[in-house]
């Protein structure tokens, strides 16, 4: 090791004395690191305290707060603990910016989808705990990044849908507002009454556990089919994701409630005339 450091006109002393004199900076570095990271810890509470009492989503502001805030520290931390060691920081800097330039050239679809991630934030489309129809799929929403939305379908079935597929397609929110209203089609035969029909299926709607007694289950006429009158039978319910398991349940309460009042449910049928010259 010696004879190569006499190549190089360099003597064990001089080494030393060298690595010696670069101790300062190291130290130096070193303590710039740890205030960096005191900092984040210290401010990023404070910061997350701070947009909590705002209207701002909770998931924007752990985006914020988890991956903005905390990048941005760390890259000014770095700057300052390469600038300790004595490094060109000026130049580092403009080898960034050209390297930042060719990666956002290369990473188009990534940034669409971060844009469109602070769109779906600032315009609160939705947030966690929803119940949604994305991009066709329906289900709740797991989790909200800038790149992507995660939904979990009734089958338990996780659906990634990339943020800029959300904002150039419609969305639609069950959960805006709480309640969602749940509609049965009921056929009947025409012979029967539409007042008794209604005044059955009422009743039977209003039994049901956890329907909403206001606004009232409801009975309208829909259409007059080719074989039936079709009714539609209406109940308000006061969470989304049960929205399948009523429909289910008002179905089944409705066929079984015309059954019992002895009302037809008639089957598809057609009239045919014979005439005879």
């Amino acid at each position: 090791m010696y004879d190569e450091l006499e190549q190089f006109g360099l003597s064990q002393e001089e080494l030393f004395n060298a690595m010696w004199a670069y101790v300062p900076n190291i130290v130096a570095g070193f303590l710039v690191a740890v205030f960096f990271i005191v900092f984040y810890l210290v401010t990023s509470r404070l910061l997350r305290s701070a947009l909590s009492r705002t209207s701002m989503q909770f998931s924007l502001i752990e985006v914020t707060v988890s991956s903005l805030y905390k990048w941005a520290i760390m890259i000014i931390g770095f700057i300052s603990f390469l600038s300790q060691l004595g490094i060109n920081v000026t130049a580092a800097l403009a080898g960034v910016g050209v390297a930042g330039i060719a990666i956002g050239l290369a990473a188009k679809e990534t940034l669409s989808n971060i844009m469109s991630g602070f769109s779906i934030f600032i315009d609160k489309l939705y947030r966690k705990g929803d119940w949604v129809t994305i991009d066709g799929e329906y289900g709740q929403v797991k989790s909200i990044t800038l790149r992507t939305t995660k939904i979990r379908t009734l089958d338990n079935i996780f659906v990634i849908v990339p943020n800029a597929a959300i904002t150039a397609s419609p969305v639609t929110n069950y959960s805006e507002e709480g309640m969602v209203r749940i509609t049965a089609k009921i056929g009947i035969a025409y012979g029967e009454s539409i007042d008794q029909a209604r005044e059955v299926l009422i009743n039977a709607a209003s039994n049901i556990e956890g329907v909403r007694a206001e606004p009232a289950p409801a009975v309208v006429v829909d259409e007059l089919a080719d074989s039936s009158v079709n009714l539609l039978v209406r109940l308000w319910v006061d969470d989304a994701g049960t929205d399948p398991f009523y429909r289910f349940t008002l179905t089944e309460v409705c066929k079984k409630a015309l059954d019992e009042a002895g009302i037809t449910i008639p089957f598809p049928q057609r009239d045919v005339h014979m005439e005879s010259k």
